[in-house]
């Protein structure tokens, strides 16, 4: 493993564990941490993971980076607000740009409208596989009758939701600004689908 991929892994479990935390608070029962654990490990991983791996399929170099002063607001925001908010942008995945195979230099120029329709894609994907996991989550749910099992998938598709609804906030550096530049339908269909979501559960 090079230094790269050790930096990563140590940023994206600081993440994991500071989101794990300001989700499950007020209560800090391991109880409680491990329900939100299990919606924040699939939530928060998978939705970073979908970014990075989108981004390397068209080329770029991606790598997810923690961000200190995200860490700070998801623990503060969650605290001050009592649990009821949290401010879900513990870090991102940064993209350098993409690699060029030696001697295509040459034949190699930047094309605006592609690469705002990368980024775009690249920024959906984390949402998409939010609302993927809450539906799977939601019909797992119905499908058995343990109420510690139903609490935990309940909870994890809740988190989902959020995470995707969080993100798709159309301002600053969230996902949610590239989409909306890029296309507002698409972005449209993907908040419209996680207010559906979010008013079910």
């Amino acid at each position: 493993m090079d230094r790269n991929s050790l930096r990563e892994i140590v940023h994206l479990v600081a993440s994991l564990l500071v989101l794990t935390i300001a989700f499950s608070y007020p209560s800090t029962s391991i109880e409680a941490l491990a329900i939100a654990a299990v919606g924040v490990g699939t939530g928060f991983l998978l939705h970073e993971l979908a970014h990075k791996f989108t981004a390397q399929r068209y080329g770029y170099v991606a790598d997810y980076e923690a961000s200190p002063m995200g860490l700070a607001m998801a623990i503060g925001i969650s605290i001050f607000t009592g649990g009821n908010f949290v401010f879900a942008a513990p870090g991102a995945v940064m993209i350098r740009g993409k690699k060029i195979p030696y001697g295509q230099i040459e034949n190699y120029y930047v094309n605006n409208l592609q690469n705002e329709k990368e980024f775009a894609y690249i920024s959906v994907s984390g949402a998409v596989v939010n609302l993927i996991l809450s539906f799977l989550f939601i019909i797992i749910s119905l499908t058995i009758t343990d109420p510690l099992a139903i609490k935990v998938l309940t909870r994890a598709a809740f988190i989902n939701v959020f995470l995707a609804g969080f993100n798709m906030i159309p301002f600053g550096p969230l996902d949610g600004a590239k989409v909306w530049r890029y296309n507002p339908v698409l972005w449209g269909i993907v908040v419209i689908s996680t207010i559906i979501l979010f008013f079910y559960l």
